[in-house]
């Protein structure tokens, strides 16, 4: 019976992934383009063409260096001003672009966002396995990704975002193999979690905590089991595999490993080139670099599902509660220092201060955060794990099975709940806001909604069937979103007729606003709408205000 209720358990999952896949493949090509991506294409060009001087290549070398010439523009940052980001994603896809003539934005733009969301569909491959690997239940480790999957921010991320869920992907796969790693301890374990902490590290420096936090755990394993020590030599070689990889992943290294590792800390820490960037919190304009306390945690606790949310405190409330209870009963004259009594225990202690670790980081350091908690995806995978194990708990608790069948039936109805809201919301999920926030229909004057510029591209193709008669139509941007971008995604006839006029209104035949602003509109008036042009059009989804269009009178 019990092999017979796993089997089908197996069956559920490999349809749900299934599903998962074919809904990400089939419907890829809605989502617009983010305000980052050019910056990204860019960055690609120009470490592969770098990584090609190394190379007897000097015919494709020369072409990518004249994609590179030909990727600036005057709404994108250069790449040597800016040279600390890593590139295990950008450059392959630059290659890639190069090697198949790719050159239609439109088309290369639409190839990248299905590889962001490949990814990412191997990320949540490997969060289901890592969630298996510590519950060693089917049940909870599918409702566990179901969780992760039914995100709304991260799953509407998981196409256009070329950097926080390329980071998000690799650490899950990164925990995975440093859960193999605690149960058995062997040099291709080892060998793993060097390779994709060096890849997830290279792609967003946070993922240096991992393999710091893995040595810690090591050392502290040796106080209660001193045979731990044989490992020694393994966690040596984890360490040069570790600082080789991470060398070899992330080109930037290369002319000077450490002072450039020091050099792109600096940067992503504080972000300088950013200060004088302002953004909308709870209705004030604030700078990046002096966020309150309470800007990480209210933008996710305001984004994220509810049902998750809860599950999460109980969750980190019995974890933590655990290692207090572990920690007061450690008596000096005892032989036995464990703070887990188990690997699973160990697991679950792991997560929990990678997290919490995490949070203090940001807080101490004064760590400079843009554009609600988008740097900061990763942790949703902590978070989900403690959701999920919380939810383990309550399902252990529970001694009748009717009491168990009734909870999973209550979840199953909020997962399609949330899933309902993210058909609502398609393809613009990264504007989601949970039951607990009201919403109203000024939210977009208290909080950043479409700081991606996602839907400049849906607001030029308005326009296009507005004035299908027209050849030609000037269109302004009331907003810090660059309407270039959002051009590209359109075919070649309809991107002739677009003239983006930036911020002169006067010559505009109409005005598109998102709110996104880097001034403080109170005092600032550079995208104020003239007093000649009219509201023609609103787009709303779940009563949250995405843009405005204006025409002149």
């Amino acid at each position: 019976m019990i092999e017979k209720n796993i089997n089908i358990s197996k069956k559920i999952t490999f349809l749900l992934f299934l599903l998962f896949f074919l809904v990400g493949t089939l419907t890829y090509k809605d989502y617009g383009i983010s305000i980052d991506e050019e910056f990204q294409r860019s960055s690609g060009l120009y470490w592969l063409k770098y990584v090609l001087e190394f190379t007897p290549f000097e015919e494709l070398s020369r072409e990518v260096a004249d994609k590179f010439a030909l990727s600036k523009d005057f709404t994108v940052s250069h790449v040597e001003d800016h040279p600390f980001y890593g590139v295990i994603f950008d450059l392959p896809a630059a290659f890639l672009e190069v090697i198949f003539e790719i050159n239609d934005p439109k088309n290369y733009f639409h190839l990248k966002h299905l590889f962001t969301f490949f990814l990412f569909f191997i990320g949540a491959v490997f969060f289901y396995k890592t969630l298996l690997n510590r519950f060693s239940s089917y049940k909870v480790a599918l409702i566990g990704v179901l969780f992760f999957i039914l995100s709304p921010r991260i799953y509407g991320n998981s196409f256009y975002n070329p950097k926080d869920i390329i980071f998000l992907s690799l650490l899950s796969i990164s925990i995975y193999f440093c859960f193999k790693l605690f149960d058995k301890m062997n040099y291709k374990n080892f060998l793993l979690f060097a390779f994709f902490t060096a890849l997830s590290t290279s792609q967003r420096m946070y993922g240096i905590f991992l393999p710091l936090s893995f040595i810690g755990f090591y050392f502290l394993s040796i106080l209660s089991k001193t045979e731990d020590v044989k490992y020694l030599k393994g966690l040596i070689f984890f360490c040069f595999t570790f600082l080789l990889f991470l060398t070899l992943f992330w080109p930037y290294l290369w002319s000077n490993p450490f002072a450039n590792f020091i050099e792109a800390y600096k940067y992503f820490s504080h972000h300088s080139h950013l200060s004088g960037i302002k953004m909308l919190f709870n209705s004030e304009y604030i700078r990046g670099n002096s966020v309150p306390y309470s800007y990480i945690v209210t933008w996710i606790g305001i984004t994220t599902p509810v049902l998750y949310l809860v599950l999460f405190f109980i969750g980190y409330f019995y974890i933590i509660k655990r290692f207090f209870l572990k920690f007061l009963n450690i008596k000096k004259e005892s032989y036995y220092y464990d703070l887990w009594r188990s690997k699973k225990e160990k697991k679950d202690l792991f997560i929990l201060f990678n997290l919490t670790c995490i949070i203090f980081y940001l807080i101490l350091f004064d760590v400079s955060i843009f554009t609600g908690w988008r740097h900061l995806y990763f942790n949703n995978i902590f978070i989900i794990y403690i959701s999920t194990y919380a939810l383990y708990l309550v399902l252990l608790s529970s001694n009748f099975k009717s009491k168990q069948n009734f909870i999973l039936f209550f979840i199953s109805i909020y997962l399609i709940f949330i899933s309902y809201k993210m058909i609502v919301y398609h393809p613009y999920q990264n504007i989601y806001f949970n039951s607990f926030f009201n919403k109203t229909s000024s939210i977009h004057k208290k909080f950043e909604v479409d700081y991606w510029g996602l839907s400049g591209n849906k607001f030029l193709r308005e326009i296009l069937e507005i004035e299908k008669d027209k050849n030609y139509i000037s269109v302004a941007s009331a907003s810090y979103l660059p309407l270039e971008r959002s051009k590209k995604l359109l075919n070649v006839k309809d991107r002739k007729k677009i003239n983006i006029v930036g911020q002169d209104y006067q010559n505009a035949d109409y005005i598109y606003t998102n709110f996104t602003s880097e001034v403080d509109k109170k005092y600032d008036d550079k995208y104020k709408i003239p007093s000649n042009f009219s509201k023609i059009n609103t787009f709303v989804i779940d009563n949250v205000v995405v843009y405005e269009i204006y025409k002149k009178n």
